[in-house]
């Protein structure tokens, strides 16, 4: 996918994509790209594969969202994926990029103040982060972090009553929401909407999920990040 045809994709998913906001996406992957020489960032190398599984799949996660004034989080945002491309479509949202790795986030806080982007950071483990930020985000979105039973636990505190949990899954997405049955119930949560999209070249199907929560979390929630690997609600 070349930066033309990644363009058109962009608009034809609805977004209003003019030349700086292009710019800005393709300066964006040229540096992800050679900072990944220096430490690992991605195992996706090729330019043309990138602009496909990660900008364009990232894209998916709002589209039909208005995010305009909205608190929302990327948690476990690795290079700044979805991050960083919500931001780039939706310059109005007040987004933070968490990550547990120290060099990821500093290296995208960096990026991010030589270009006066206007984006929160933090480092720290997502469980205990939430636990310090209950219900403060009216969006959370995840990509490719963990199953969803255990992301639940991790993400539904952070999100405000009535606010949204957007996980970016692929072709297991029917099996993870089986397994994740009663997290969704017990942290009072309902997926209300799932979007199917086949990636335009690769043919790789992704599903996107809206999450809504309905009520407030059980303060116990979330544990040690222990005790929800070996015993998902």
């Amino acid at each position: 996918m070349n930066k033309e045809e990644l363009k058109k994709y962009l608009i034809d998913l609805g977004f209003n994509v003019d030349d700086q906001k292009m710019e800005n996406i393709e300066d964006f992957i040229e540096k992800t790209l050679l900072t990944n020489e220096k430490f690992n960032l991605t195992a996706i190398t090729d330019i043309d594969v990138f602009r496909e599984k990660m900008v364009y799949d990232s894209a998916l996660a709002t589209k039909d969202l208005d995010l305009t004034n909205k608190k929302a989080i990327d948690i476990g945002t690795g290079a700044g994926f979805p991050g960083m491309i919500i931001y780039f479509l939706n310059p109005e949202v007040k987004m933070t990029l968490l990550d547990s790795t120290a060099k990821k986030i500093n290296y995208l806080n960096e990026y991010a103040k030589e270009r006066d982007y206007h984006l929160a950071f933090a480092i720290d483990r997502a469980e205990e982060y939430a636990r310090k930020h209950i219900e403060k985000y009216d969006f959370a979105f995840a990509r490719a972090v963990a199953p969803l039973n255990i992301l639940l636990e991790i993400i539904m505190p952070l999100v405000k009553i009535d606010g949204y949990f957007i996980a970016l899954k692929g072709s297991n997405a029917d099996v993870e929401l089986k397994e994740a049955r009663n997290a969704l119930k017990k942290l009072n949560s309902e997926v209300i909407e799932i979007k199917n999209y086949i990636l335009p070249e690769s043919k790789e199907e992704r599903n996107i999920l809206l999450i809504k929560k309905k009520g407030s979390t059980n303060k116990k929630y979330p544990r040690m990040y222990s005790e929800i690997k070996n015993s998902p609600l």
